[in-house]
């Protein structure tokens, strides 16, 4: 079961912004509507435009990587966005009227689905600014206390100069992704200083 909790996570935060968006969308206030449409519409387009600027590269200093919870945030955005849209598509063929909110759905439908199709691995390691920053890392870590850094199969140990150690973990890596991560750090950091070593050191 703990391995479905983020996929179920997911949908519950999806299907509640869809639950909010309605509600908001039932308040006599076309405002209000767009506005909270216009948002979430933002946000599933911004996230279409970071995938792919990274699938082309625009991202030198960042490197993404797998996660165990890929496979189900993927498949979590692709049922919900044909599920979405193919609703939508039907509220539309059988409404009398035109209304805004069968609309907006079969846009944030496809946005979801698209989102889905071009997914990116979770995992996220940037050097930014002398530090060392990841969407898993509660902190970000200068560069100059960075002793070692191991990559290991499901987890990303780096160890500090005080020999505190902090652990990037649920990933899911192959022997080829480990290398990859281990060229990234020996490209971008000073390995003179910081050894990078893969597999179960640590």
């Amino acid at each position: 079961m703990k391995k479905y909790r983020n996929d179920i996570k997911t949908i519950f935060q999806v299907l509640s912004y869809m639950a909010l968006y309605v509600s908001i969308s039932m308040i006599d206030n076309p405002v209000v509507s767009i506005i909270s449409g216009g948002f979430w519409l933002f946000v599933w387009t911004f996230n279409i435009y970071d995938k792919i600027k990274y699938r082309n590269q625009k991202y030198l200093d960042e490197i993404r990587f797998p996660t165990q919870n890929d496979l189900y945030h993927k498949t979590t955005s692709l049922s919900l966005g044909i599920m979405l849209t193919i609703g939508m598509i039907i509220w539309i063929s059988i409404m009398t009227e035109l209304t805004f909110i069968p609309i907006i759905g079969l846009i944030a439908g496809l946005l979801i689905l698209i989102n889905g199709i071009i997914d990116v691995p979770k995992g996220q390691l940037k050097l930014e600014n002398s530090k060392l920053k990841s969407i898993g890392l509660k902190e970000e870590i200068e560069l100059s206390e960075i002793e070692s850094i191991n990559i290991d199969r499901n987890q990303i140990t780096i160890r500090k100069e005080n020999n505190s150690k902090i652990n990037l973990d649920k990933l899911e890596l192959n022997e080829k992704w480990t290398s990859k991560i281990a060229e990234f750090l020996n490209k971008k950091l000073n390995t003179e200083e910081v050894k990078i070593t893969c597999g179960n050191t640590v």
